[in-house]
């Protein structure tokens, strides 16, 4: 097979195609998986309501120990609506795309890195090879931050949230699916910046005292993204802004010792 350098502008735009072409048939396969687990998708989302999962159990000890009922959390069983005909199939189109998306992830970048391979000198591969190892493993942090920490908390939030007392909540299936998965994908995908940080400094786009010194603008930035990526509840952006300046100073901290050596 000819090096990538020596293909024509039409043998990329082939080689593009099939690499997209992957990519399609990846994430048909995965939604075929996601659509026969459908029901345990919706049950994984659904669960960090009930008083049993373990954020929630975890925070009524402590509300305990440190006689504090504010840590106590979705302690009332949740009851879910439909008020649509087509309400269940729709719900079960979205798991599965969400699904499909989620289980593909890992073959998508592999088959966008076999994409780029060819082009790429024998230490350029190694580099790749380890950011999209990187990339993956931050979703996946994000993802579990999102799903064991956030999301309970704004659904607690958002349960409990009222204005006038008359107003009674009946919470339809779709809106808490769509609210829950949105939250945790938002969060899976507010764990980048950091890496994308390391590279920049890496490629000397920034530099890390340039960085250490502008804390103010990146505080402002990390609250934005926060505010963005997160339901609209003050605690849970503190939780995520924290989170995210912790991973960006041990981003500066990784910079800061490669570049010493």
């Amino acid at each position: 097979m000819n090096g990538r350098s020596e293909m024509t502008f039409l043998e990329h735009l082939k080689e593009l195609q099939r690499a997209l072409l992957k990519v399609v048939f990846g994430v048909a396969a995965a939604c075929v998986i996601a659509f026969i687990v459908g029901d345990r998708i919706l049950n994984l989302i659904v669960y960090v309501s009930p008083p049993d999962f373990i954020t929630n159990r975890l925070l009524c000890n402590l509300a305990a120990e440190v006689n504090s009922p504010k840590l106590l959390i979705n302690q009332v069983l949740l009851a879910f609506t439909n008020i649509e005909l087509p309400g269940q199939l729709m719900l079960h189109l979205n798991l599965v795309l969400i699904g499909g998306v989620v289980l593909s992830l890992p073959y998508t970048l592999e088959v966008l890195f076999n994409f780029i391979k060819p082009a790429l000198k024998a230490k350029e591969r190694i580099g790749s090879r380890k950011f999209t190892t990187l990339v993956i493993s931050l979703i996946v942090l994000g993802l579990l931050f999102g799903y064991f920490i956030i999301a309970p908390i704004f659904v607690h939030s958002a349960v409990n949230y009222a204005l006038p007392p008359q107003i009674v909540n009946q919470i339809t299936i779709q809106s808490f699916t769509s609210s829950v998965s949105q939250t945790v994908l938002a969060l899976g995908i507010g764990f980048e910046p950091p890496l994308i940080i390391q590279y920049l400094t890496k490629w000397q786009v920034f530099k890390p005292e340039g960085l250490s010194k502008n804390w103010p603008i990146a505080v402002v930035l990390l609250l934005t993204t926060s505010a963005i990526i997160t339901p609209p509840d003050v605690f849970s952006m503190i939780v995520v802004a924290l989170s995210l300046w912790l991973l960006y100073e041990f981003t500066l901290l990784l910079t800061r010792k490669k570049i010493a050596h």
